[in-house]
C-alpha cells in the first residue's frame, strides 16, 4: 500500500492517508523516526507495527506526564493509560517504568500512607482502604498502614485538638464530635481513648457507634 498524504495535525500527530482510503494517526516522533514518508510504500504488517509503536510511545509520554503531576501505583496508572491504549500496551509501559525505577508500589504505598496519616488525619483502616482504592495490592496496603508511627487514638486526639476543641462543651456537641470521628473511620476504642486523654470521660455507646 502507498502513503498518499502525511499531514501534520494538532497534538503532535500525523494523519496518514493510504491509497485504499484509510486514514490513521501516528505521533510525530514515531513517524519521523520511521523510514516511511509521503509517497512511500508499506505492507499491512509494517503499518500495524508502526501503529503499535506509536500507541506505545504516546502511552509512555502520557505516563511520564501523569507521574510529573503526582505519584501513582502501578495498577492505578495502568488504568489511566487504558483510556487511550490497549491493555497490552498499557501493561508494557508500566512494566518499563518499573524497570527504570519510576514506578515502585512498595515505596509508593509507604509514602502515601504517611501522607494520608499526617496530612489527611486518616486512621490506619482508612489509610489501608485508600491505598487499595488507588490500586495498591491488599497485602502491601495492610503492611504500609500497619507501619505508621502514630496510633489511631493519637490521630483522633490530634484531630480533636485541631478541629473540635471548641465543640466539646456539652454532651450533644461531644456526641457530634464522636460521630464525626466515626465517619472518618476511627474505631470505638480509638475514639474512646482519645476522648479520655482529652480529659472527657465520655460514655460512648459501642452498639450505636
Amino acid at each position: 500500500m502507498k502513503i498518499t498524504e502525511a499531514a501534520r495535525r494538532r497534538r503532535s500527530l500525523y494523519r496518514l492517508t493510504l491509497n485504499d482510503g484509510r486514514e490513521v494517526q501516528v505521533d510525530r516522533r514515531t513517524f519521523e523516526e520511521s523510514p516511511y514518508r509521503e509517497g512511500g510504500e508499506m505492507t499491512e504488517e509494517q503499518l500495524e507495527t508502526l501503529l503499535s509503536l506509536s500507541m506505545y510511545n504516546r502511552a509512555h509520554d502520557r505516563a511520564l506526564f501523569l507521574l510529573g503531576l503526582r505519584d501513582y501505583a502501578c495498577r492505578e496508572l495502568e488504568k489511566k493509560l487504558l483510556e487511550e491504549a490497549t491493555p497490552e500496551i498499557a501493561a508494557q509501559v508500566v512494566e518499563r517504568l518499573q524497570e527504570v525505577g519510576l514506578l515502585d508500589d512498595e515505596a509508593y504505598a509507604h509514602r502515601m500512607a504517611t501522607g494520608l496519616s499526617e496530612y489527611k488525619g486518616m486512621p490506619r483502616r482508612r489509610v489501608e482502604q485508600e491505598l487499595r482504592r488507588r490500586g495498591v495490592d491488599g497485602e502491601l496496603a495492610q503492611e504500609a498502614a500497619a507501619g505508621l508511627e502514630r496510633e489511631d487514638f493519637q490521630q483522633a486526639l490530634a484531630l480533636i485538638e485541631k478541629k473540635y476543641y471548641n465543640k466539646l462543651n456539652d454532651p450533644d456537641s461531644r456526641r457530634r464530635v464522636v460521630a464525626a470521628l466515626a465517619r472518618r473511620g476511627f474505631s470505638y476504642t480509638a475514639v474512646r481513648q482519645a476522648m479520655e486523654l482529652y480529659g472527657l470521660q465520655q460514655d460512648i455507646d459501642d452498639e450505636e457507634f
